[in-house]
């Protein structure tokens, strides 16, 4: 059972993907404002790829809307692009302002200087939405849904990186300020300190309603599985580090009981060494125990079915009515594994993307692929890489994989990597930042001190947006390429909404770099900025190069991976317009997880159910896409020798 002390005023939900961390947020708001008429509830979404729309069973924009048939419960999916757009139409100028004082930039510089230093920061605009309504004091609990794992962590820094952004504003500012009490011998506060102050404030209250325990809880959510229960374990230590208060966990998808079913005895059986697992490594939290569904929890009904068991330990046994299962129900007349290997792999392509919502299986499907491409082109080198923030190919392997390609035990053509694209961008700011220091620190030999503007070239590189790592780790695997040490990639990404992010980056970094090349040349005026401008031109060209392989069809190719579920078509849906507008082809939808048949009620309630969202996937993207269906397996697919196999079962022999 849950337990939530019912003065905290946000209570924010996270974990893997495909946890049900949407699902535990929506009925959790929705419990708590059925048995509690006198209190007003929002639920929010600050997830790129919503879904508390698709949970709930309405439609959810990015302004607070009342949830149907509740007079005291409402949701929001918050568009970060609006907010930030928002907050620009407010500051703009003030902030222009600053930079014109500061800088030798001129109007058109200043245009650039905010492509530059403001990408990223529109996602933290929604997280100081939340903190602004929490103290309007409009509702008295609200319940955000946040990003899977890795970029929960990423936007919990938020609030660090705009600190520094406003520390280069207040640093451009010192420079007005010094002149100003030099002529005047005073100086009088106006807009610009108003705005530094305000957002400083601001901030400051962000970070006090993270950490205050008294009105602020984490729930994660997971389930009993070797990778959710890991990364939940990586999740707790970034809580803890950043003090922020978690006194239960939601462990969900729990089978439970006797069945007659093999399929469903196998995994509950395995499921108990995972369960005895969580209960020891998490034996300091309350853990609320949620069973497998027989069906999609998906409006008013089911999300009372489940709040009634998260919350008065209502009997978890869920009785499935025999009539409501149809065993004669025609089969779905499709491809149940992947036959011909020529349906994912195609001769010529040199990296295959696999992406898609949190919990559909990407990094398995990719390491499986990995090693069929690396079986069906035995003289070809293959690295398969991550760059997700939250790695996951060791787990999936069950080898430790760093930060260098290391071989895959049993291929000789086969390298796997996780790359440490924090360590990577630390490394390159730490290098410009030498090297701004060294060449001003030259020119002040020459007895002239231009303290402000090393100042702000130098905290310059804190500016960069939020994903510029994981570009820089692409950049890695592009002098792969350069140096042909690998023909094949295959990457693993991060969940949707931040994976459409990830390949919006080139765009938003040759901006960047745009911006930083025109100071450069001005401040070159005065300085010898050589090896800076060097390395930059080397990452531009490795950014182009990468905007250059993403967006052409015959070298790269993306598999976008769902689930037969109806929330998870919506993302896909999304995935699919997305990756159009951004030029970026996907050769294949791959369903994963269909329950194969059986003489089981609780397997064919859910592969009823399945049918249903298979059919419209087929009729509505077949044609276009192609579409092939994985079964889904009664063991976990951990380990070489596991993933050989699953290999074998995709690709064949």
């Amino acid at each position: 059972m849950l337990k939530i002390i019912q003065d905290r005023t946000l209570l924010i939900f996270g974990g893997k993907g495909g946890c049900g961390k949407t699902t535990s947020s929506c009925v959790t708001g929705y419990y708590l404002a059925k048995t509690n008429p006198d209190k007003k509830i929002l639920i929010a979404s600050c997830d790129p790829a919503h879904s508390v729309g698709d949970s709930l069973g309405i439609t959810v924009g990015s302004s607070i809307t009342p949830v149907n048939g509740m007079t005291n419960l409402w949701a929001l999916e918050m568009s970060a692009d609006q907010e930030f757009t928002e907050f620009k139409a407010k500051y703009e100028d003030v902030m222009k302002k600053i930079v014109e004082r500061g800088t030798y930039f001129d109007d058109t510089d200043i245009d650039s200087f905010f492509s530059l230093s403001m990408p990223g920061l529109d996602e933290l605009m929604a997280v100081i939405k939340i903190s602004d309504i929490v103290n309007e004091g409009r509702f008295d609990l609200i319940i955000l849904d946040t990003a899977p794992t890795g970029h929960t962590i990423r936007l919990l820094g938020l609030p660090a990186q705009m600190k520094k952004w406003l520390k280069v504003m207040d640093l451009m500012h010192s420079k007005f300020r010094y002149l100003a009490k030099q002529f005047s011998r005073k100086y009088i506060k106006e807009d610009t300190d108003v705005f530094l102050d305000e957002m400083n404030k601001k901030l400051t209250r962000v970070n006090k309603l993270l950490s205050n325990q008294n009105t602020t809880a984490f729930i994660p959510v997971t389930k009993p599985e070797l990778l959710p229960i890991e990364e939940t374990e990586r999740l707790l230590k970034v809580l803890k580090k950043s003090k922020i208060f978690v006194q239960s966990i939601i462990v969900n998808h729990v089978k439970e009981g006797l069945s007659e079913c093999q399929f469903c005895s196998d995994k509950a059986d395995r499921q108990k060494h995972e369960l005895e697992y969580i209960k020891k490594k998490f034996a300091k939290y309350e853990l609320s125990m949620i069973p497998e569904f027989p069906h999609q929890i998906s409006g008013h009904e089911r999300l009372e079915e489940y709040g009634r068991i998260l919350f008065e330990d209502q009997d978890r046994k869920l009785e499935i009515e025999k009539d409501s299962v149809d065993f004669e129900s025609e089969d779905m007349g499709y491809t149940k594994l992947l036959k011909n290997p020529s349906v994912l792999i195609k001769d010529d392509v040199s990296i295959y993307i696999f992406g898609g919502k949190g919990g559909v299986g990407k990094t398995t499907a990719t390491s499986a692929s990995a090693i069929g491409i690396a079986k069906k082109y035995p003289s070809k080198k293959v690295l398969v890489f991550s760059t997700d923030p939250a790695h996951s190919l060791t787990d999936s392997f069950g080898i430790p994989i760093g930060d260098d390609p290391i071989a895959i035990k049993g291929y000789k053509n086969l390298s796997a990597m996780e790359i440490d694209a924090p360590k990577l961008l630390e490394e390159y700011k730490e290098a410009y930042t030498n090297d701004i220091h060294e060449a001003f620190n030259s020119f002040v030999k020459g007895g002239m001190n231009l303290k402000f503007d090393r100042e702000v070239l130098e905290e310059l590189m804190t500016l960069t947006p939020p994903g510029l790592d994981e570009i820089m780790a692409l950049a890695r695997v592009m002098e792969f390429m350069d140096e042909n040490k690998f023909d094949i990639y295959v990457l693993d990404t991060a969940a949707t909404g931040h994976l459409l992010r990830f390949l919006e980056m080139p765009h938003l970094v040759k901006e960047w770099l745009q911006a930083i090349f025109k100071l450069l040349i001005k401040n070159k005026r005065l300085i010898k900025l050589n090896s800076i401008t060097q390395e930059l031109l080397d990452l531009s060209k490795k950014v182009r190069k990468i905007q250059n392989i993403l967006t052409d069809s015959e070298k790269c190719r993306f598999v976008a991976v769902t689930l037969a579920e109806v929330m998870v078509k919506s993302e896909l849906d999304k995935l699919l317009e997305n990756l159009k507008r951004l030029n970026v082809t996907c050769g294949h939808i791959l369903i994963n997880m269909v329950r194969p048949e059986t003489e089981c009620i609780f397997c064919e309630s859910k592969r009823k159910e399945q049918i249903k969202i298979i059919r419209k996937i087929v009729t509505e993207r077949n044609a276009e896409y192609g579409v092939s269906q994985l079964m889904l397996l009664p063991i976990p697919i951990n380990g070489i020798d596991q993933l050989t196999e699953f290999s074998e079962k995709i690709y064949g022999e």
